[in-house]
């Protein structure tokens, strides 16, 4: 596959050091590295001939020379072209946009069929040229650090998914979020001539308590069988699987008496129990609620006075942040505000540590991906941690901020009403914009 790469330096490098500075440097400074993998290892957007290989015929990096110029003999040593974009602004605005575009329509009506595009850049303004790339029937590859808009992700074939490009590509080693266990594969009884002895009757179960390893397991299928479902799943049906993996623990539902009861005392984040028919468990950011919304629920941590439910879902399916209810999520900002007058900010460390307080202090099973996500929107919103300013009135209200510039970014026009109903789900009404 004929391959065309093109790399916005300055926005990359940017939202990496935002993020986790040593993967700047790593990208900056050894670009050869990830270009290997980028060659060996990365999948081929699809359709693609069986046994293609990905060739890089083009190496293109746009990048600022008054702020960068450091960073500019490694990618000439890994073959790529540098086209210098200085400011062009007081603010220090560069044309690199409008050169990349150039250059990419150029290569469109090259003699030389270039199949696929790659753009290393997170800036909403190329979503028109992918969609003309696809029009003339080429791939495109897009890497974008941060949170990329849901037109621009649409409009791409391939999105490199940021943690495999830390970790892989950058060689940081950080183990991948929320690792479900492989289970091993059955084991066929050996063939044998002589008659199977019948069966032995099955023996009593033995209720017991569950290990703290085992209630994490239970979690974790919990969580995984919703994400894999396309609709809400029966409570019963739920139960039933359970008892067949864990039988010990769920002969009296470690002791809660009743599944919906044994549910409640797991404190899953973003799963909600809707009352009815035997029960539904749904993730309500994928999952139709129908007529019954989790805040008309006497136990749901949705209940609640303000009725905001519908426009957090309608946001958080906009965005991409994940849907936890109001009491959730100023729980984890109020332990990420502990954790870091304790240690020092560590992106992987942190925001590991911030899901195992949660868990042990207030009972709250939150995943690791989740919390990242509200750090790096903290991040992303212009918070530096560790200069004394990690205080939960402070990360609130970043994150209150990203939260508006996303639904502004995907063109979700809020009224003052309901810039409101955000401001108190995130816990922060005294700091919207006016």
């Amino acid at each position: 596959m004929k391959s065309a790469l093109f790399v916005d330096f300055d926005n990359v490098f940017s939202q990496l050091r935002q993020l986790q500075p040593e993967a700047a440097e790593r990208f900056a400074r050894h670009p050869t590295e990830w270009l290997n993998w980028l060659i060996a290892s990365l999948a081929l957007p699809e359709p693609h001939e069986p046994g293609a290989r990905r060739r890089l015929l083009v190496r293109r990096c746009y990048l600022n020379p008054n702020w960068y110029q450091n960073y500019r003999h490694a990618f000439l040593r890994a073959g790529f072209e540098i086209v210098d974009c200085p400011p062009v602004t007081q603010q220090g605005k560069t044309s690199t946009d409008i050169h990349m575009v150039l250059d990419i329509v150029e290569l469109l009506q090259h003699e030389t069929r270039y199949d696929e595009f790659i753009v290393f850049s997170a800036d909403a303004d190329f979503t028109p040229v992918l969609r003309k790339l696809r029009r003339y029937d080429r791939r495109t590859t897009v890497l974008a650090i941060g949170f990329p808009s849901a037109a621009y992700q649409a409009s791409a074939d391939l999105m490199i998914d940021e943690r495999l490009f830390l970790r892989e590509a950058l060689g940081l080693g950080q183990p991948a979020a929320d690792a479900e266990p492989v289970e091993a594969p059955p084991v066929e009884p050996a063939a044998s001539a002589a008659p199977a002895a019948p069966a032995p009757a099955p023996a009593a179960v033995v209720a017991r308590s569950a290990t703290v390893a085992e209630l994490t397991d239970i979690a974790t299928r919990i969580w995984a069988t919703l994400e894999e479902s396309p609709q809400a799943i029966s409570a019963g049906s739920l139960a039933a699987q359970l008892r067949l993996e864990h039988p010990a623990i769920v002969e009296n539902w470690n002791g809660c008496g009743s599944f919906k009861a044994f549910f409640r005392s797991l404190g899953l984040s973003r799963v909600v129990w809707l009352s009815g028919s035997g029960g539904r468990l749904l993730d309500p950011s994928r999952h139709d609620v129908g007529d019954v919304l989790p805040e008309q629920e006497a136990d749901s941590p949705w209940a609640g006075p303000d009725g905001s439910f519908a426009l957090i879902r309608e946001v958080c399916t906009l965005t991409g942040a994940p849907m936890l209810a109001p009491r959730h999520l100023r729980q984890i900002i109020s332990t990420l505000a502990a954790e870091l007058a304790e240690a020092p900010f560590d992106l992987a460390k942190t925001t590991q540590h911030v899901s195992d307080r949660c868990l042990d202090d207030a009972g709250l099973r939150v995943r690791r991906r989740d919390v990242t996500f509200l750090v790096r929107g903290m991040q992303l919103n212009g918070h530096v941690f560790g200069q004394g300013r990690d205080d939960p009135r402070t990360l609130t209200e970043r994150l209150l901020h990203q939260m508006l510039f996303l639904c502004e970014r995907e063109q979700k026009l809020l009224t003052a009403a309901e810039a409101e109903q955000i401001g108190q789900w995130v816990g922060a009404t005294d700091s919207l914009p006016r």
